[in-house]
């Protein structure tokens, strides 16, 4: 459905040259990916704790990047990475702390993690513990890949973040402090590979890691005995493990029950260039009725004109991103007849106006 409507704006979208409709095209794909990927908003209690600590204002910051922060103490919301990713780069600018990634590390709680956090402390022993983490990693975020890999006498425990402007080394940060928390302090990789290229002071992370680190790899790994990870945990409880399963199991089956607002957003994203999509053409697409349609956003607080306007808010701060598009270009791409009813909008939005956003994003 997304490639066929992609297709359709290949056919249909009027732009300047070719190479500006490329800039578009990917733009769109990117952006697409990015408001259909999304985290648990209270793993982002460790940010706020952390840049609390040194000093900084937590709030300000969530804010700033377009996010809730009353939504950090609500285990049903999640973040989108979009936001996410602006939040990072605030933080990581405005606390000047190159390594804040594993600085954040280590203010992670079980609870942070919801069922996972508390599943993963009472499993029987880390193996079992990172094997539930591998199968249950989206309940905490859609925007990373997980592996667990045996090798000879060891497992390869492997992380990739899908979409990142900045480092991707977080989440094997947040999994190592899991670790020890149930382990021990005094567990240690015996090996770890990271994709960032070595820093100036790398101190902070091979302190973190207290074992071999190389980077400029492909994929970010560690590498863990099969006699650490087999070896009992004090805090293994089967019957909790069991439970926090159940409920991992039953958050899954609700999140992708709710995966309706993602398949009407990529209907909006490939439909905009021809104007606002209506109720009916997405019902088609979705082969639903519209009365159907309707019942189903309804039950996620949500409704195609509430969609419509998100995804332009968001598919609009990306085209601006990109210099090489004129606002006539991306007032168009968005679907609006008249870039004064996108300036309107925009103005609606963020408060100023598409000239006034780019000059202060230049």
């Amino acid at each position: 459905m997304v490639l066929e409507g992609q297709r359709l704006v290949s056919k249909h979208l009027h732009v300047s040259s070719g190479f500006r409709y490329h800039v578009i095209h990917a733009t769109i794909t990117t952006a697409l990916m990015s408001l259909n990927r999304s985290s648990l908003s209270t793993i982002f209690q460790a940010l706020s704790d952390c840049v609390t600590a040194l000093g900084f204002d937590a709030e300000s910051m969530f804010t700033r990047a377009g996010l809730d922060f009353s939504k950090i103490y609500d285990p049903d919301a999640r973040f989108r990475v979009t936001e996410v990713n602006k939040l990072w780069r605030i933080a990581t600018a405005e606390t000047k702390h190159p390594c804040l990634l594993f600085e954040v590390a280590n203010y992670i709680e079980p609870w942070m993690l919801h069922a996972v956090g508390h599943a993963w402390i009472t499993s029987p022993n880390l193996l079992a513990a990172l094997q539930r983490f591998e199968r249950s990693h989206r309940m905490l975020s859609t925007n990373v890949e997980i592996k667990l890999v045996q090798l000879q006498g060891a497992w390869q425990f492997s992380t990739n973040v899908i979409e990142s402007m900045d480092d991707t080394d977080g989440v094997l940060a947040g999994a190592l402090r899991m670790c020890r928390m149930s382990f021990g302090d005094d567990l240690k990789p015996l090996e770890v590979h990271l994709i960032r290229l070595e820093p100036q002071d790398a101190s902070p992370i091979t302190d973190f890691f207290n074992c071999p680190v190389e980077f400029g790899y492909d994929e970010n790994v560690m590498v863990f005995s099969s006699s650490d990870l087999q070896r009992k945990l004090r805090g293994s409880n089967p019957l909790i493990a069991a439970a926090m399963d159940e409920l991992i199991n039953s958050y899954l089956a609700r999140f992708d029950s709710s995966d309706v607002v993602s398949r009407v957003r990529e209907v909006v994203v490939a439909f905009l260039v021809h104007g606002e999509p209506d109720k009916e053409i997405i019902a088609e697409e979705l082969k639903l009725s519209p009365r159907t349609l309707q019942r189903r956003l309804g039950e996620q607080d949500s409704s195609v004109k509430k969609i419509v306007d998100e995804t332009r808010h968001q598919l609009s701060t990306a085209y601006l991103d990109q210099s090489h598009l004129s606002i006539k270009e991306v007032a168009y791409s968005l679907g609006f007849n008249d870039p004064s009813n996108f300036s309107r909008a925009f103005r609606r939005w963020e408060g100023m106006t598409p000239k006034e956003y780019r000059r202060s994003h230049a």
